[in-house]
């Protein structure tokens, strides 16, 4: 295995929700940012984060070794690729930071990868070179006649470099714009393949579990449920598990918090009209 860092094609520095990330074109299409700049966004710690990522089976071959360039020259850094930042942040416990960052995080979830395709989906082509005049293109200069003077044969030759370079300035411009649009299709290819995969990854996840703010909120509802009726934890819990369907109770989905509400408060004041 290639264990050498990839070089980007394009490398930028995108402003997103008031904030700098550096991203990434990458050779096979797939656009990325460097970890470290998104950790520092959101006020995360990256070597942790990094861990995070490596011990999971599907993050993990989303984290790419990269060639950056810095101010104290070329860097190898970790890029994570835009379709994994949404689901690498999922696993971010959002109840230890502050509010602040915990809706840059739900802003980063929603539309960080979008911002992405769509900064590396603008083509960008270079201007014309100075010496191109597309409505009046530079004809090539005739050899003079042999009865012509020493100032008709120099203007011929300073014409005939003017003429080269034009052709040199046109052939580059092409060049270069070919190029451009060959990155841009990889990249096109690159996102069209992303979204293919969105129904397969939203599969792999599952639907969304409670969220810390409801789990905390669960222990709460338990423990007020042991101090009113004498109940064991460890039963409320089962109960709680066999009445959803589920191993533990932080696998419970999000949606259903409504219902597991009413399974606490429900139990909460019957043991408490026994009791009065």
């Amino acid at each position: 295995m290639d264990d050498s860092p990839v070089q980007p094609t394009r490398q930028e520095v995108i402003s997103l929700f008031d904030t700098f990330i550096v991203a990434v074109s990458l050779p096979d299409g797939r656009i990325g940012a460097t970890l470290a700049s998104l950790c520092d966004a959101l006020g995360l710690t990256q070597p942790s984060q990094s861990r995070r990522i490596r011990a999971d089976e599907v993050l993990a071959d989303e984290l790419v070794s990269v060639a950056i360039q810095t101010n104290n020259g070329t860097q190898i850094a970790s890029v994570l690729t835009a379709w994994a930042i949404p689901l690498w942040l999922t696993g971010v416990h959002v109840t230890r930071l502050a509010e602040s960052k915990r809706a840059a995080i739900l802003a980063f979830k929603r539309q960080a990868a979008h911002v992405l395709y769509e900064h590396f989906s603008q083509l960008t082509l270079p201007p014309p070179p100075t010496t191109l005049v597309p409505s009046e293109p530079i004809e090539k200069p005739s050899y003079p006649d042999d009865p012509a003077g020493l100032d008709e044969r120099r203007k011929y030759h300073r014409d005939m470099v003017t003429w080269l370079d034009w052709q040199a300035d046109i052939a580059a411009w092409r060049k270069d714009t070919n190029n451009r649009l060959d990155g841009l299709e990889s990249e096109v290819e690159s996102l069209h393949e992303v979204v293919r995969l969105v129904p397969e990854l939203l599969e792999r996840m599952g639907p969304a579990t409670l969220s810390p703010e409801h789990q905390h909120s669960v222990q709460a509802l338990a423990k007020r449920l042991h101090e009113v009726g004498g109940f064991g934890c460890a039963t409320i819990y089962s109960e709680l598990n066999t009445s959803f369907h589920v191993g533990k109770y932080d696998q419970i989905a999000n949606a259903s918090w409504d219902e597991v509400a009413r399974w606490f408060a429900t139990r909460i004041n019957a043991t408490e009209r026994r009791r009065g």
